[in-house]
């Protein structure tokens, strides 16, 4: 078992050696990879004839194939064309400062090839072009165009930090990329506008984590107003079109509980003092109060521009509080222990209404939740 598991061992050592010096890469016809892992094997085994092999058979090839993908983008003068000079150089440059960093390396090949002023020079003519490509498709305007912008801009501040006014116009971009949501907070009567507002303000934090990163924006009715917001697209209408809170409900039971042989004395019998045992006999009576609170939540989503109803769903909650207590006559001997207990108790004290509130729209809030993160999942 023992050679077995050396033998094993020996084989995993002589394929990760194999993989690691770049060979597989090598003869996939990824020179770039072999490249950089020939250097890193090269690293802490400079020795290791394999790995400079592979650099010294691989590097040339990488540069060929990327100056033939910069001469391609030339050629054909492709709308990316400047991308692909940009990640062409680049891959080069890096190239190059592996082998610096790598004595053997930078040995085996001292004078590596560099883009320096080529690479800048692509950058600014990248940035510009994507720039320009943002330009006219913030332009369009919509959605989907101001989406489109808003990359453009990214590339263009990613080639050039701060480019023309590329940070303004990524700010405006993503302004007219976003879809502009209103929530209308659901409104009750006074008793219960405090917990129908907790309700809104945890619903409103919820959905904007969910939107956090993404082109979608949710409002309040005063955030809005404050933002002097003319043109939101759609709305979103909460209103609890049902509910009722506090109805309460009382029941009681009563029952004769019995125990046999229950010490209950003691007799003298010939001198001598025995246990006396009988039957004792109590009646209990348990009591049950329940307060029912129950309400359905109207979501509907409307469309702005047309004030047509896009989605509509209710979603309804129950809740129902109770306390339990009980009384007894007789024999306290008969009952059990848990029927002991019950009658040592005294009825609770109900939760507030606005709490009863809160608590029946627990359910609602989680079924909202999860039908807005689905029909927003898209945007």
């Amino acid at each position: 078992m023992n050679k077995i598991k050396l033998f094993l061992i020996s084989i995993i050592a002589l394929l990760f050696t194999f993989c690691s010096t770049g060979n597989l890469a090598y003869k996939q016809g990824d020179y770039n990879k072999a490249c950089l892992e020939s250097i890193d094997f090269l690293r802490s085994n400079p020795k290791s004839k394999k790995a400079q092999t592979v650099l010294l058979e691989a590097y040339p090839l990488a540069l060929k194939n990327a100056q033939r993908d910069i001469d391609n983008a030339l050629l054909l003068n492709s709308q990316d064309k400047y991308d692909v000079l940009v990640s062409a150089y680049e891959k080069v440059n890096n190239l190059a400062d592996q082998v610096y960093k790598c004595p053997k390396a930078y040995e085996l090949i001292p004078k590596p090839t560099e883009f320096i002023s080529e690479l800048a020079k692509a950058r600014e003519l990248a940035a510009e072009s994507a720039y320009n490509l943002g330009m006219k498709a913030l332009a369009v305007g919509g959605l989907e165009q101001s989406r489109v912008a808003y990359q453009y801009f990214q590339n263009a501040n990613r080639y050039v930090n701060g480019y023309k006014d590329v940070q303004s116009k990524l700010d405006e971009s993503r302004y007219y990329a976003t879809l502009r949501v209103i929530v209308q907070k659901p409104v009750t009567n006074q008793n219960y506008q405090y917990s129908a507002d907790f309700f809104f303000n945890n619903l409103m934090k919820e959905i904007r984590q969910n939107s956090q990163n993404r082109f979608i924006r949710f409002y309040s009715q005063d955030e809005a107003s404050k933002e002097n917001m003319q043109n939101p697209h759609q709305y979103i209408v909460l209103n609890f079109v049902d509910f009722s809170v506090g109805n309460i409900r009382e029941s009681s039971n009563t029952t004769e509980m019995k125990r046999d042989s229950v010490i209950v004395g003691t007799v003298k019998v010939e001198g001598k003092n025995y246990n006396s045992y009988n039957t004792v006999v109590a009646k209990i009576t348990t009591f049950r109060r329940e307060i029912s609170s129950g309400g359905v939540l109207s979501v509907r989503i409307i469309d702005n521009l047309s004030n047509q109803e896009l989605q509509h769903r209710d979603f309804s909650g129950n809740y129902v509080w109770n306390t339990s207590w009980g009384s007894f006559k007789g024999d306290d001997r008969a009952l059990s222990d848990e029927q002991k207990k019950l009658c040592s108790r005294e009825p609770q004290i109900p939760p507030s209404h606005q709490d009863l509130f809160i608590e029946f729209t627990k359910p609602i809030y989680n079924q909202t939740i999860s039908y807005v993160r689905s029909v927003y999942s898209r945007y």
